[in-house]
């Protein structure tokens, strides 16, 4: 048992599924029918269509990768984190992240 001085920690297999499990309710808030899943690496590019909504269609390869970037450098930083709390607002981070992503992503989806 921990001491009350030790911080606690986060075991490797609740951080991937917690990281899995936002990931995927992202992909089903997108898309629940499964008709874009073929377009699903372009997904960043709805991080770009909530911040710049009027410039939604004016991606291109440097914003899509500047989106798998974003998610990435949080990945690196959300794997290695070792306390609770880090953990805990890394994950708060990526929902906050991925919740802008899904609205940009049906605006560009129900733009059309």
């Amino acid at each position: 048992m921990a001491s009350p001085e030790e911080p606690k920690t986060v075991r490797l297999r609740d951080k991937i599924s917690a990281y899995g499990a936002a990931w995927i309710l992202a992909f089903f808030a997108i898309d629940p029918t499964l008709g874009f899943w073929s377009l699903v690496y372009m997904l960043p590019l709805g991080l770009f269509a909530f911040v710049a909504p009027e410039h939604r269609h004016d991606g291109g390869w440097t914003v899509l990768a500047a989106g798998w970037v974003i998610y990435l450098v949080h990945g690196f930083f959300y794997f290695r984190s070792r306390r609770m709390r880090s953990t805990v607002v890394l994950l708060v981070l990526l929902v906050v992240l991925l919740v802008c992503n899904v609205s940009g992503c049906r605006g560009m989806i129900h733009a059309h």
